[in-house]
């Protein structure tokens, strides 16, 4: 099925999102990627599987990542991406004549933490949440100690200089792992994402480094009234499992399932057959 280019207006930028719509009235799935990711680092292997079962999707990147414009490159911010997921929401409803209650969300990582923050607050068909961010304070302390003070300067100074409008950026990945995902197996696992013919910018604004603590999905949970499928990562070298564990506790409309795997490895045809199926078999209960 070919994509549909659509350009959603955002104050004076664009969001560029692919659309996807099967002939039929099916329900919509509304994707985005995580920290530092756009459309094109491996996400057409859920796109497609959706595609496969039936289901209308609409993919598209934050302001300032891939072909969305913005003010700042690659900038991860929780309440501008936030903005940006219910622009796509409240257009793809005005547009194609939907309620919430034909739209599901599908997040993974930091977007994982966006969908669960967005059905904390408004009730959809469904959300997915594929090992979702859900404690800052949590994902801090795992940090690498002889690399976090470097790192808050780095994002102190990112957030001075964004008062003039300039930005100071940080790797999102590196080998040594001084960067904003330090997990052991960050480097190796975000560049496996990312096509082999493809350039990808591994650099964002330092301040989420220092914003991120503030962002605890875990805090809003049991507000969540709409099924909502969790599934977390015993392996997660980001996203501490307990915590994962936890917030899936918070509300008796989350199922939540554990994967024996890594962060990365959703994406990774290893465990990839038996996640799509644990979709699958979610969304057909819906």
């Amino acid at each position: 099925m070919r994509a549909k280019n659509i350009s959603i207006p955002l104050d004076t930028y664009h969001i560029q999102a692919d659309l996807y719509l099967q002939e039929n009235s099916s329900p919509l799935i509304v994707m985005a990627h995580g920290l530092g990711g756009d459309k094109s680092c491996a996400l057409h292997l859920y796109i497609d599987f959706y595609i496969e079962q039936g289901y209308s999707v609409c993919c598209f990147d934050y302001r300032g990542f891939g072909n969305s414009t913005g003010k700042y490159k690659n900038l991860v911010d929780k309440n501008s991406q936030l903005l940006d997921w219910q622009t796509v929401i409240d257009y793809l409803k005005k547009t194609l004549n939907l309620t919430e209650k034909q739209l599901i969300l599908w997040g993974y990582s930091l977007s994982g933490a966006h969908v669960l923050t967005l059905a904390s607050k408004t009730n959809y068909q469904a959300v997915i949440a594929n090992f979702p961010h859900v404690d800052g304070v949590a994902s801090v302390l795992k940090y690498p100690s002889l690399y976090l003070l470097p790192a808050v300067f780095l994002a102190v100074t990112d957030l001075a200089l964004s008062m003039v409008g300039r930005t100071k950026t940080m790797k999102v990945v590196s080998k040594n792992r001084f960067a904003v995902l330090s997990g052991k197996d960050s480097y190796e696992g975000y560049y496996s994402l990312i096509p082999p013919d493809q350039y990808w910018d591994n650099k964002v604004p330092a301040r989420i480094i220092a914003t991120i603590s503030f962002y605890r999905p875990i805090a809003v949970a049991h507000y969540i009234q709409c099924p909502t499928l969790m599934l977390g990562a015993k392996n997660d070298s980001l996203i501490p499992i307990v915590q994962t564990r936890k917030t899936a506790q918070k509300s008796k409309y989350i199922q939540y399932v554990e994967e024996n795997c890594g962060h990365f490895d959703l994406f990774h045809r290893q465990f990839m057959s038996t996640i799509q199926k644990q979709h699958s078999e979610f969304l057909e209960s819906l």
